[in-house]
Parts: structure tokens; sequence; C-alpha cells
């Protein structure tokens, strides 16, 4: 085994760890600001729901204001007259009666803003009375009540939009009546109150808005009485909720939800707020995509922030991983043999001094090999240096792949090399050392110049730790005798050295 491999998968390992972290953090910020920023959306929509809603009912309330004022004037003038007498087209238009309802009716006009005209009718509707349009006297109203003749004495008001096609003015205005009627529901007459749309329009147009959002007075049919901004298109048209919410007249009195207009295709968020004692709805609609302007410009300040912060901490992370690879390769350096890429002495001997350690503190066995090619000068000798160095190569790659992976082996220096065996009595290790020196007598891969085979034998030292070693050094220095006997007996074998009485042990072949 190459001593390194376990220090490459760990350094790989390590790099990699650090890539999926720097991965995974990004991830579950940049998920942690998405979920963030969609809350922000939601919340910023709700809010402006609810300020939709709000707007609407101060337009209600005001808006209301006009027809409660109307309401308390209808009746007034209701309160005043008598309906058998006042309620007669009469024949001479300048008797005193006539000329003292007109002046009522003059006077209460001018009482409220955005009255168009106030108009006494009889039991047929017909015109009998008018405060600024005397030649409206004799037109019967259109109002759905005059077909029947019949009413709801208890119910005396009536609101209703009036086209310009069948308004007695020729445009088109809201009509608030309040009749009268006998204990049978009959019809006996009543008064109206002529309320002018254009008034209206210009008090809505009044309030400034943001581009695209629109405020709109409309009735329980969705009729458009007044709109900001002006749509002539849309005034007096029916316009309808979204689907899946009922007609207006069926809404609650508050009401909030989201709609794309047919007019100008623009989805709108709208508060819709219905007036308490009048069948009106005053409509605020909030621009989605003004709205969101804001968001939008938030979320990619973020995220162009993001981006950086992914890009420099990438930058970061690999400036780092260079320094660590850099460090490595140099820690490389100091305890990796240059030649065959395995252990250093240096090396070597902090790895042995750890294991005899380790092994003395938990009273465990451990081996170590001196290994030493046999004749080494004459190869250089007969075949060059450029040769004595492959073998040297193949040889320390022979002896990492033959130990075991918790063991240690290098390159002491020159020809000469060790193996530090942890966990391994002396036979143990007599038996590695002898599979070593027989996979170097039989191997061939070590090549000349010329691409033949070198043949090589090693002689190999064996010594166990026991009570009388200082150190690795003193076992060491005992393997190294064991090597030197087995060279002074003929090379290309395997010598013990006996920890019981000091004594050598050999095998191998001269």
């Amino acid at each position: 085994m190459a001593i390194f491999s376990s220090d490459l998968a760990h350094s790989t390992r390590r790099r990699w760890t650090l890539y999926a972290g720097t991965l995974v953090f990004l991830g579950l910020f940049g998920s942690w600001l998405a979920l963030d920023f969609l809350h922000e959306r939601a919340r910023t929509l709700d809010e402006m729901g609810r300020l939709a809603l709000h707007k609407s009912q101060l337009l209600s309330s005001v808006f209301g204001d006009a027809f409660l004022s109307a309401d308390y004037v209808l009746r007034d003038i209701a309160g005043r007259i008598d309906p058998t007498q006042d309620l007669t087209l009469p024949a001479d238009h300048s008797n005193a009666r006539q000329r003292q309802l007109h002046k009522l009716l003059h006077e209460k006009l001018t009482t409220v803003s955005g009255l168009e005209d106030l108009v006494l009718f009889d039991h047929n509707c017909v015109f009998t009375a008018v405060a600024s349009r005397p030649q409206l006297l004799g037109f019967r109203s259109q109002q759905r009540f005059c077909d029947s003749g019949q009413v709801n004495f208890s119910e005396p008001l009536h609101i209703q939009y009036m086209p310009a096609e069948r308004s007695a003015s020729g445009q088109p205005v809201v009509l608030m009546s309040r009749t009268l009627s006998d204990d049978q529901g009959r019809l006996l007459g009543g008064v109206i109150a002529v309320m002018d749309l254009g008034h209206a329009q210009r008090w809505i147009e009044s309030f400034s808005l943001e581009p695209n959002d629109l405020m709109a007075i409309v009735d329980n049919d969705g009729i458009v009485l007044a709109r900001n901004p002006p749509l002539p298109a849309a005034m007096g048209k029916p316009t309808s909720p979204p689907p899946g919410y009922p007609p207006f007249v069926q809404m609650e009195r508050t009401t909030m939800f989201w709609a794309t207009s047919p007019l100008d295709h623009r989805e709108r968020i709208f508060g819709l707020s219905r007036l308490e004692r009048f069948p009106f709805i005053a409509m605020v609609g909030f621009d989605k995509s003004r709205i969101l302007t804001g968001w939008w410009h938030r979320g990619w300040q973020f995220l162009i922030g993001f981006a950086v912060l992914g890009i420099l901490a990438v930058l970061v992370l690999r400036a780092h991983l260079t320094v660590l690879r850099h460090s490595e390769a140099m820690r490389r350096l100091a305890i990796t043999d240059e030649l065959t890429g395995v252990a250093n002495r240096r090396q070597l001997m902090e790895t042995g001094a750890a294991e005899v350690a380790r092994a003395r503190r938990y009273q465990r066995p451990l081996s170590v090999l001196m290994v030493d090619i046999d004749h080494f000068k004459h190869i250089n000798d007969r075949w060059g240096h450029a040769t004595g160095d492959r073998v040297i190569q193949v040889m320390a790659r022979l002896l990492c792949d033959t130990i075991r992976q918790q063991d240690h082996g290098g390159r002491l220096g020159g020809e000469e090399f060790a193996a530090i065996l942890p966990e391994t009595d002396l036979a143990g290790a007599q038996t590695l050392a002898e599979r070593v020196r027989v996979l170097a007598a039989s191997c061939v891969r070590a090549l000349n110049d010329g691409d033949a085979p070198v043949s090589f034998t090693v002689s190999i030292g064996v010594a166990m730790l026991d009570a009388n070693d200082e150190g690795l050094e003193s076992l060491l220095q005992r393997a190294d005798r064991a090597l030197y006997q087995a060279k002074a007996d003929g090379r290309n074998r395997v010598a013990v050295m006996a920890a019981e009485a000091s004594s050598t042990a050999h095998s191998g072949t001269p």
C-alpha cells in the first residue's frame, strides 16, 4: 500500500466536505431568504388589501353623508305637504300654494351639495312641483314602483339609478324618493331628490391615486355611477364581481378580493364597503404590480447580493483550499521520500515512536522489519543509477503493497527500508518478512534502460519490542543487527532477533 493514499483520500473528502457544506449553507440560507420574501410578499398584499378596505369604508362614509343629508331634506319636505292638496298637478302654476311649494323646494335644494333637483309627484308619478325646472311639470317618472302603484309604507325610501335615456333631464342621475301611501299601501305620491352624478364624479376625482389604482361607486346592480380615474365607456354600465363571489347585492358589508379588470386587464386587490342605509357600494382597487414594485426591487437586490455572497464564498473557499493543498503538499514533501513516494526516515521515526508508546501503554506486541537490497552497488555499476533508482522504486511499492493497512512502511535511505508492524508478534513479523523476501526474489517489474527485467533480492532483519528497549531507536538497532546477520549468512534471507536470549534465527536460501 502507499502510506499516503489514506491521507489523500482524507484530503479529498475534506475538500468535498467543505464544498458540500458551503453549498448546503448557501442553499439553506437561500431557501430561508426565499421563504422570508414569499412571506413578506403575502404580508405586503394583505396589508394593502386591508388598506383598500379601510379606504373604501372612508369613501362609503363620505359618500353616504350626501345621501343622508338628502334623506333629511326629503323627510322634511314629506312632513310639510298634504297629499290630497299639494300632490295635484295645478291648472294655474301661479297660485299661492304652488309658489309656496316651489319656494320650499328651491330653498331645500340649496342646502345639499350634489342635488340637481327636488320634485313632488302624485299617485301616478306625475311631477306636480319642480324646484329648478318648471318645464318638467307633468312628466311621469319611470321608477319601479310607479308601474304597480303599490308601495310598502314601512319602507318609504326608494333609490334607483336612471340612465340618460329614461331620465327627465336627459342625464344619468340617481333618484332618491320618499313615497306617501295609505293604510293599504296604495301610492299617494311623494318627493324625489335628483342626485347629480356629475357632482359625484367630480367629487371622486378629487381623491389622488397612485398609477393604475382606482376608486368607484356602484349600486346593488353593479352599475358604475362614478369612477376615478374617469372612464366614460364604463359609466352607467354594469360590472360584476369575479367568479366565485356572490352578486354585489348579496355581498357582506365589507369584502376584499382579487380581480382582473376586463377594461385594462390589470390585476387589483379590491376593498368593498356597502353604504349602511343605501344601496351603494364604494370600491377601492390597488394595482398588484404597483404594490409589489418595492418588493420586487428588494428581491432583486437581495438576489444580486446573495449571488455576490455565493461567488465570494466560493472564491474564499477555493483560496482556503488552495492554501490547504499547498500546506498539505509542503507537509508531504517534509515526510515523503522524493524518489519513491513512501514515508521518509523522519516520518517513519515519528510514526514508530507513537506506535512504541501505544504498544507499551496497552501492553500490545510491536515488531519491525529492516529491509536492504542485496548487492545494490553491483546493480548501479552494471546498469546505471537510473536502473538502480527504478529498483528502489519497485522495492518501495512491493514492501508497502505487502504489509497490512495498519502497518507503516517507508525508506530509511539509500537501498534500506523499514516496516513498523503494530499488533504483530515475532512469529507474525517473520512470516510477513518471508513473504516480502520471496516476492522480491521473484519480482520482474524493475527494468533496465533496455526494458529488460532486473532481478534482485533482499535481506531482512526482524525484531520485536521488549522491556529492555528504551524506545524505537534501540528496537531498530536490534532489527539492524539481525539484518547484518542475514547479509553475513549469505543474503536473500530473513534473520530474526529473538528477544529472550538476544539470539538470531535465520530463514531463506543462500
